[in-house]
């Protein structure tokens, strides 16, 4: 600030002192070295009024007040400052006894104020136009990095999806149940048809809505507890009149692998999970509960779960947030709050 302040008050110095050579008569009167000699204690003398008012410029950014408040008392400061330097210079040069001092005075702190306000609106011009351009700079980084987040997410999904331990064993499992019990092997394949045929499309959008969230989730679950037996049960407790409003994708999801892989499969005995949803003050909050492992296995920070905290920090702001806490009498219950709206048509 202090050398960015040295230079404005430098160049209002310099275009100052230049009236001095668009005086009447000047050149046929006086040499040239006369000529700029006088330009040299003239700009000296400017100098000193330009010190002065450069220090209580910069004394006034220091208050900490809100415009217009700051603008006033900065402009005040440059008015202060160039009588304070016009004044010194009288010391210096005294005036002759038929010129009025203070008429002198207020005249020349006024041209002051009027060039110091120019400089200073040019300041804070560039200073706002500076302060946009870096928080548009920083809305583009947020978009690139929401962006990546759901890249990641989508790609996360997908390589869950065609993992091998995934997919080898799901298909081997329909083909052992085929020859053993069809009728679980249908219900298997059906589910990992409909887990595939929902998580496809939603990997290509911004947003989707709980209904479609919820099937997905449904159809992930159903999979795995053929493939897990008794060792996973699971509820959906949704009412339907929340199901069509927006969610972000692949959020549910998440928190359904999650459970499974950190809170059921540690304990041999499996576990159970309950999925639900409500309004509450404007809010549509979903709730993963499970009976599993709890926080000593999962802290709740891990990448899926944070890379989900920093997309909804990203879609909603402070409107959105993921929530980990312990479950009831064991587990952990992951509660994702996102704001209600209704679905763009």
């Amino acid at each position: 600030m202090l050398w960015r302040g040295g230079l404005i008050a430098a160049a209002v110095v310099v275009v100052l002192s230049t009236q001095f050579f668009f005086q009447a008569q000047l050149y046929d009167v006086w040499p040239w070295e006369d000529i700029l000699g006088g330009w040299l204690d003239y700009l000296l003398d400017l100098a000193i009024v330009g010190a002065c008012v450069l220090a209580l410029a910069i004394g006034a950014l220091q208050v900490r007040v809100r415009p217009p408040s700051s603008h006033l008392l900065f402009l005040g400061a440059i008015a202060l400052g160039a009588l304070g330097g016009e004044a010194l210079l009288l010391l210096r040069a005294p005036l002759p006894p038929d010129v009025s001092a203070a008429g002198m005075l207020a005249a020349k702190a006024a041209r002051w104020l009027a060039f110091g306000a120019i400089a200073y609106a040019a300041w804070v011009y560039h200073r706002r136009a500076a302060q946009a351009a870096r928080e548009a700079h920083q809305s583009e980084l947020q978009r690139v990095q929401l962006e990546r987040q759901l890249t990641e997410a989508r790609l996360q999904v997908l390589r869950a999806q065609i993992e091998p331990h995934f997919l080898f064993n799901t298909l081997a499992n329909v083909h052992r149940l085929y020859q053993t019990e069809r009728a679980l092997g249908r219900a298997m394949l059906r589910d990992f048809v409909a887990y595939l045929r929902g998580a496809l499309p939603q990997m290509r959008g911004e947003e989707t809505t709980l209904g479609q969230e919820l099937e997905l989730a449904r159809a992930y679950l159903g999979v795995l507890q053929v493939r897990m037996g008794e060792r996973l049960r699971f509820r959906l407790d949704v009412p339907e009149e929340v199901r069509a409003l927006p969610f972000p994708p692949l959020a549910l999801s998440t928190l359904a692998e999650n459970a499974v892989k950190h809170g059921l499969n540690p304990l041999p005995e499996g576990g159970s999970i309950e999925i639900a949803a409500r309004l509450e003050g404007g809010q549509l909050k979903v709730e993963v509960a499970d009976s599993g492992a709890g926080l000593r296995h999962s802290g709740g920070s891990g990448s899926g779960l944070a890379n989900l905290r920093s997309r909804l920090a990203a879609l909603y702001g402070e409107a959105g947030s993921l929530d980990i806490r312990a479950n009831s009498p064991r587990g952990i219950r992951a509660t994702i709050a996102v704001p209600a709206r209704a679905a763009q048509p």
